[in-house]
């Protein structure tokens, strides 16, 4: 009797055994430009699926194995590319939408790769945007701006373009393929030098991918980058640097905020809203150290969320790395405090004459006696005008809905090693 029982008895594992679910990260290249991009990355990164999505099949021909291919329009465009025309790379992509929802479905992290300025890459990239926002997954954008050489009519076609994804986008990071000459000279073959922006790119997202998936001294997690890049419509800003030597620390910290692929982009933006960011270091890493790169970042804005990472690798013995993922407001937020910004500046005059205006209101009372009727109006019948809010006023405004969103947002405050990462 006693061996039956002891046969339908179940052992549990302990939790302690249970490993965190694999995340799953798809990275799409759509039109040319795209999937010559992700065709690079994805010889030198593990661990990712890799798409390649175009109207034109010549794009295929250059495939490595191992990425999948997906062509679409081909009863729009018979096989072949839409030249400049955005309206007939959405509707081909629009008659797909079906399949393209499929492509994000069950991703935790898609990144959708194009150079704009084509008809592809500017028309059908905001179809394959919309679809990874409904899968409600994590959706960051990584685009190519056109050469100023390839005209105004290009440039102004991609920039509308960018404006118009980051809508649908937790995050958008834009670079401008006029920067590559400054990471080659003029005696470069063009092959090596298109081959130099996409190296960048490939350790950007080599870093984000071990960042969240390698164990540290303190980790950071996908748990912690769904809550930096929460929400849509936020412009984003890589960060690497690695330095070596007695001067290590100022040496990253230097590369990380003077990479010349970024630090205009980065200058143009406020003040960072969110900060991740992961240090790595051999096992004679120091505490002053970590403490001195800590704090040189944290002084981007000190009222920032910031989330933070410490990992030992052997190597990078006697070295010291930083990866940085800055964040910055939602485009939403942006419009806001343009609004706040413009209604604020009033001349001296303009806002005289509303002071003025703003003392006393005559209103109409309405009494059985005379309604309708405009009646000298009474001392209870006078009421204060509207005036516009005071920069003083859209400060103190702006510093209640920082303390708000601080009282909502207490979890951030949890170190990410504390948390259960388990699912």
């Amino acid at each position: 009797m006693s061996k039956k029982i002891k046969k339908k008895i179940k052992i549990k594992k302990p939790e302690s055994s249970l490993r965190p679910r694999r995340i799953k990260i798809r990275v799409v290249g759509v039109g040319g430009g795209g999937g010559s991009i992700v065709s690079e990355m994805a010889k030198s990164l593990k661990g990712v699926s890799f798409l390649v999505a175009d109207t034109d099949q010549r794009t295929f021909k250059k495939i490595p194995r191992g990425v999948r291919t997906f062509q679409f329009g081909e009863d729009l465009t018979y096989g072949l590319g839409t030249g400049m025309n955005v309206d007939l790379g959405k509707r081909a992509a629009e008659k797909q939408r079906e399949k393209i929802e499929k492509i994000f479905k069950g991703q935790d992290l898609s990144v959708l790769v194009a150079s704009l300025g084509g008809g592809v890459s500017s028309g059908a990239s905001l179809v394959f945007a919309e679809a990874a926002q409904n899968q409600k997954n994590i959706a960051l954008g990584i685009f190519i701006l056109p050469f100023s050489f390839e005209g105004e009519k290009r440039m102004r076609l991609a920039k509308s373009t960018l404006k118009d994804l980051r809508e649908s986008l937790s995050g958008t990071a834009a670079l401008a393929n006029e920067k590559i000459f400054r990471l080659c000279d003029k005696k470069t073959p063009l092959k090596r030098a298109l081959s130099l922006l996409n190296q960048v790119l490939i350790d950007y997202l080599k870093d984000l991918i071990e960042m969240i998936s390698t164990p540290g001294l303190i980790n950071i997690d996908f748990a912690d980058l769904r809550t930096i890049l929460k929400g849509r419509g936020r412009v984003i800003y890589f960060g690497q640097g690695l330095g070596q030597g007695p001067n290590r620390v100022e040496e990253a910290i230097k590369e990380v905020f003077e990479n010349p692929l970024f630090a205009e982009q980065n200058s143009q933006q406020e003040s960072p809203k969110r900060i991740l960011f992961n240090i790595c270091g051999g096992k004679d890493l120091g505490l002053k150290e970590v403490e001195e790169a800590s704090r040189a970042i944290s002084e981007l804005n000190p009222k920032a969320k910031i989330i933070f990472g410490i990992s030992q690798n052997s190597k990078y013995a006697r070295k010291f790395k930083i990866t940085l993922l800055q964040v910055g407001k939602s485009s939403q937020e942006v419009k806001e405090v343009k609004e706040e910004k413009k209604a604020a500046t009033v001349s001296p005059k303009a806002e005289a004459t509303q002071k003025k205006k703003a003392k006393l209101v005559k209103v109409t009372v309405s009494t059985p006696v005379s309604k309708g009727k405009k009646v000298k109006p009474r001392t209870g019948d006078l009421v204060k005008g509207k005036i516009r809010r005071t920069g003083l006023e859209i400060k103190k405004a702006e510093k209640e809905a920082e303390e708000r969103e601080r009282e909502r947002e207490t979890q951030w405050e949890i170190p990410s090693f504390l948390r259960k990462k388990f699912r």
